[in-house]
């Protein structure tokens, strides 16, 4: 069975890339698993689903995900859904890695209970220190309060119990969603606190040590947290960087048109202190929307921080009444709105035409190459099959990248028997190839949702590019 659907993935891919023998940007690389794609299956009894939320390459060219696994725990007459954090780790050539895992899965470790009641604990983030372990982030909800969740994990997955309290630090009332190590080995974590009284989600940055502890130099107490232009209104933490200096970058979304009224783009860049650094947008931070647009719903979902202090996003907004697609955009140092980029008629924003069918899009992941041109990486609801799709975009926003896939976009159909594939999580190799992961239901009328991967050639990237992933 399994030779089968390798067979019909392998054929419906060469359909896809019909192209010479010779290697081309964003076609499958055929060192990796089988025709350029990896699955892991789900067994329903350590996994029903696996989902991974961010990808890192490692120094022996193995690649780690992190995101969260499914299944269902009895007793009857209640058969819950019980969600919580995973690594999985795959050798350079995309098999499972199986001297790594604690489950029936080859490769896949499952963390334990880490927020004690709470039924839902998938990873959003994960960053990894020098030494080999990691820190990562997520979220404890379901049948308790909420409360974000910052974890050391050792190298091979185990919760270190020297962190925080007894491997983990709670912060309660508050979604995470990503989390970055600045230049000094200090975690940045990024979400949104919840007033419960208010009904108000708050933009909210917080600082550790190596330890756990909070870092008394960062904002108040450790913890910055930003208003925008009304306390009154929720603003959304989607995404965050460390730049030159220690100084923080969020990217994210802002109800400006008041409570419940959809939202603009939201950028601030903060001081190494926490403080609002004067220099962008002479606040620290902006709220924003394409003039050319009388919307209310846009969100940056990725960004990508240039070398000269510009910044490059990626998110959503709106192409007509309920429906959502995928935008590009761009911000000078200072915070303007960048006109080089993007087209004539939309200066600072670029919006390509993918997709048609589809009635929402999200930006899962945003890569910056070498020479400026940007890959993102797309989730979408359709009422037709939902696929694998990544577009790549000029620097300057003009337009797709032709050298790219088919004319600037690839799409390949991971579950080619199944009911869909999406991508999750993309990441720039330090050779400049591609790697793209997501999950794939690939049997109709079955509830097991497998992980699955692909790796994409790019010869045309700097192969000493050693950054820029999700």
């Amino acid at each position: 069975m399994l030779q089968n659907l390798l067979a019909c993935a392998t054929a419906t891919l060469a359909a896809t890339f019909a192209v010479p023998c010779l290697a081309a940007d964003g076609i499958p690389d055929p060192g990796f698993g089988t025709a350029g794609i990896s699955y892991v299956a789900t067994d329903d009894v350590s996994a029903r689903s696996i989902y991974p939320h961010a990808t890192i390459e490692l120094p022996d060219g193995k690649l780690l995900f992190a995101g969260a696994r499914n299944k269902v725990v009895p007793p009857a007459p209640f058969y819950e859904p019980q969600i919580r954090g995973m690594l999985l780790r795959l050798n350079a050539d995309g098999s499972p890695d199986t001297t790594f895992g604690n489950t029936t899965i080859d490769g896949l470790h499952e963390l334990p209970d880490l927020v004690t009641g709470t039924r839902m604990q998938g990873i959003e983030s994960i960053a990894r220190f020098p030494d080999g372990s990691y820190v990562a982030v997520g979220t404890g909800m379901v049948n308790q309060p909420i409360q974000g969740y910052i974890v050391k994990l050792t190298e091979g997955g185990d919760v270190d119990e020297s962190f925080g309290s007894a491997g983990v630090v709670l912060m309660p009332m508050t979604y995470l969603h990503t989390v970055r190590l600045d230049s000094q080995q200090r975690i940045v974590v990024g979400g949104e606190h919840f007033d419960n009284v208010a009904f108000v989600y708050t933009t909210t940055i917080a600082r550790l040590d190596g330890t756990g502890a909070y870092d008394a130099t960062f904002g108040t107490d450790g913890v910055k947290t930003i208003a925008w232009s009304d306390p009154a209104s929720s603003g959304y933490v989607d995404d965050l960087a460390v730049v030159d200096g220690d100084a923080i970058v969020i990217g994210g979304g802002f109800e400006a048109n008041g409570p419940g009224l959809g939202n603009d783009y939201a950028l601030a860049r903060l001081k190494d202190d926490g403080s609002f650094d004067p220099t962008f947008a002479s606040v620290g931070w902006r709220v924003f929307h394409d003039p050319s647009e009388t919307s209310v719903t846009s969100r940056i979902e990725r960004i990508a921080p240039r070398a000269d202090g510009s910044i490059a996003f990626a998110g959503y907004h709106n192409t007509s009444d309920n429906i959502t697609g995928l935008v590009f955009g761009s911000v000078n140092p200072d915070g303007s709105t960048d006109t080089t980029f993007g087209q004539a008629a939309n200066p600072g924003y670029f919006k390509p035409a993918i997709l048609p069918s589809a009635e929402s899009a999200n930006a899962t992941g945003l890569i910056i190459q070498p020479d400026g041109k940007l890959v993102a990486s797309a989730a979408y609801y359709t009422s037709a099959k939902e696929n694998f799709v990544a577009v790549r975009c000029n620097a300057n926003g003009g337009d797709l990248d032709a050298t790219f896939a088919n004319a600037g976009v690839f799409e390949a159909d991971l579950a080619p028997t199944g009911i869909y594939s999406e991508i999750d999580t993309l990441a720039l190799q330090r050779d400049g190839r591609i790697v793209a992961a997501g999950r794939a239901q690939r049997t109709t009328g079955s509830a097991l949702v497998d992980f699955a991967t692909m790796r994409l050639l790019n010869p045309s990237a700097d192969l000493i590019f050693a950054n820029g992933f999700d």
